[in-house]
């Protein structure tokens, strides 16, 4: 029983349901969210981003939020033209697509497992290679996705079915489709404007970037972000819940700083004492961020596609801020191909991506790094 083909009959998710017996399985929901799970412990924001998981196609998120105006008032002044004036409501919806792929497994590769793993072993690990396949797709798609953005997808292309999260946040300014009435709009910085009028960035460049006539300062840019970030979100624990997100080339960029400044903070960091950090703030790689956009400074511009520039970007935003919705209508089935040694497994799900509060989120765009 401990054969290729013998491994195939038993194969099973740990709820239970034999995929290779059934010809078209729908999840339950605990199946669902199992399958769920292991597509979030694969990716790089596992432990950031907000799963919602939905029902139905449509979900309503309501976020909350101050107009303009105090809070407080004295006793005799406060009356209903006070609190209905101040506070106000913005419905965020989450309204899931459609997505359909599949992956092959070579009977060579259930061989080598043979007599080395227990079923439910097995089946863990079968579902991870599944699952690590649709995060990867996933995680790229929901940054750099959008519907009618300058980037040309081709129809066949999961990432024209909704517009990402970095979509979103370059328009959210008054007037723009993604403009918050209850918190306003995504606070944008261009690296590439360092020294010049309104600019906070001395040098532009990398994320640190050491000045080159004396007293030949550093200019670390997580820091103008920071500063960019309004004050009321850095209150009490606000720092160490939130993250700067950057491709994992920007990290190293800024290990290659603190290498040649020697500092005590570098030599911790490379030793595996402390995890990657700016100040209190932890910085996690995705690297799945792009490394080639274009020029959001350029006319015309070319901001947000792919190709046209050698730029990426870092985004500052607390955790649980951006959303991602998946909807536990999840469908697998297989099919056994034996010309091809292999069996092949479909999968279907649905899924939507909003952020609920784009004032608390701080973009640097146009930034280069080293490759």
């Amino acid at each position: 029983m401990n054969d290729s083909k013998s491994l195939l009959e038993k194969f099973r998710i740990r709820k239970g349901f034999n995929l290779i017996s059934l010809p078209s399985i729908t999840l339950n929901e605990q199946e669902a969210d199992r399958f769920i799970d292991y597509v979030v412990d694969e990716s790089s924001m596992k432990n950031f981003a907000r799963i919602e998981r939905m029902n139905k196609p449509q979900k309503n998120i309501r976020a909350l939020g101050f107009g303009s105006g105090d809070f407080l008032y004295p006793a005799s002044q406060f009356n209903e033209s006070k609190y209905k004036k101040q506070w106000a409501d913005n419905k965020i919806q989450l309204s899931t697509q459609k997505a359909r792929g599949a992956i092959v497994i070579f009977d060579d590769d259930l061989e080598d497992l043979s007599g080395t793993v227990t079923e439910a072993q097995y089946n863990d690990q079968l579902m991870r290679i599944v699952t690590k396949k649709i995060a990867n797709e996933l995680e790229g798609a929901f940054w750099i996705a959008e519907k009618n953005g300058p980037n040309a997808w081709p129809a066949d292309d999961i990432r024209v079915m909704w517009d990402g999260w970095r979509y979103r946040l370059t328009h959210s300014a008054l007037g723009e489709t993604y403009y918050n009435k209850v918190t306003g709009s995504a606070h944008l910085i261009n690296a590439c404007e360092g020294g010049t009028t309104g600019s906070d960035i001395l040098l532009p460049g990398k994320i640190a970037e050491q000045a080159a006539t004396a007293p030949y300062n550093w200019e670390y840019k997580y820091h103008f972000m920071l500063k960019a970030m309004p004050s009321k979100y850095k209150a009490a624990n606000g720092l160490a819940n939130m993250a700067f997100l950057n491709s994992d080339l920007v990290t190293q960029d800024y290990f290659a700083a603190l290498s040649a400044r020697s500092t005590g903070l570098g030599d911790a960091v490379f030793s595996g004492n402390v995890p990657p950090q700016y100040g209190r703030v932890p910085i996690i790689d995705v690297p799945l961020m792009p490394t080639t956009l274009g020029d959001p400074t350029a006319t015309p511009s070319t901001d947000g596609k792919v190709g046209a520039g050698s730029y990426t970007d870092v985004l500052l935003t607390p955790k649980n801020n951006l959303i991602i919705g998946i909807q536990r209508d999840v469908k697998i089935e297989t099919k056994r191909e034996a010309a091809d040694e292999a069996t092949y497994v479909f999968y279907s799900l649905r899924m939507d991506v909003a952020i609920e509060n784009v004032d608390a989120c701080v973009l640097l765009r146009c930034l280069e790094h080293a490759c």
